[in-house]
């Protein structure tokens, strides 16, 4: 068993089904390398489907489907087959990510594109066809890996920047639309860790591993549509005081930040 592995989390996580994208490398190698020490049932997906294979060949609570993120129909044929097996998904982590570091003038409208289809249209897709089965069994817990790039947007990185903060509004916009169900779903980032991505960076990947763990067995009364950087919440994007329900007069004194304040 992981050294980082203790009585207590192993049973937080017993019999889950949990699905991690982009596994084959980086942080969603250490985050599947870890989780494969509980007795969960672990379904990873990745474009270098013979890497996973051979990493987990002795693991028999990890599956491996290989899966091309940025084709939606690809996902949805992933999600169905987890759902046919094991009959539901009780963690999503959505780690899967690409960048490049080009200025803005630069970057071409494919590059763009596909930074785009991985970092936020795929994990909007994987939310979007798991969260019937987690509405009707009342659970969920989603982990939608971000990063400080969404709040720093080096230059260089502003696809990337952009991409990962859509991520951050996604998780927020969730957390307005599931407040009736038991599905907790945050953004976090792993911080300045070395992966293939960034490869400068020294921090190693298991370092986010309590966070992405605390997160991943929130209880019902746990934070949801937040941003989590080293076991601190991070407050990224401000709350305004909107009634959604309530509409607002074509007046102009009335329409200024819609009695919104910071």
């Amino acid at each position: 068993m992981d050294s980082l592995v203790n009585n207590k989390e192993y049973y937080k996580f017993k019999n889950k089904i949990i699905v991690i994208t982009g596994a084959s490398s980086g942080l969603g190698l250490e985050i599947t390398k870890h989780f494969s020490n509980y007795d969960s049932k672990i379904i990873v997906c990745s474009r270098n489907i013979s890497k996973l294979k051979k990493i987990f060949k002795k693991k028999k609570n990890i599956f491996c489907k290989k899966v091309n993120v940025a084709c939606p129909y690809e996902i949805k044929k992933f999600i169905d087959f987890v759902l046919k097996k094991f009959k539901k998904i009780d963690i999503l982590i959505n780690n899967a990510a690409i960048t490049k570091n080009i200025e803005v003038e630069k970057l071409d409208y494919k590059s763009l594109r596909q930074i785009f289809k991985i970092n936020l249209f795929a994990p909007f897709t994987f939310v979007k066809y798991s969260l019937p089965i987690m509405k009707k069994n009342n659970f969920g817990r989603i982990i939608n890996i971000s990063s400080g790039g969404s709040v720093n947007c080096a230059p260089g990185y502003a696809a990337y920047s952009a991409s990962k903060a859509g991520l951050n509004t996604l998780t927020k916009s969730l957390f307005n639309e599931l407040g009736k169900f038991n599905i907790k779903v945050n953004t976090m980032s792993p911080g300045s860790i070395k992966t293939k991505m960034f490869p400068r960076n020294l921090l190693s990947p298991s370092l986010c591993l309590p966070t992405l763990k605390y997160l991943c067995t929130l209880k019902k009364n746990g934070p949801s549509g937040k941003f989590f950087w080293f076991m601190k919440e991070i407050k990224i994007i401000p709350k305004l005081n909107i009634n959604w329900n309530k509409p607002v007069k074509n007046d102009f004194k009335k329409k200024i930040f819609f009695h919104s304040k910071f």
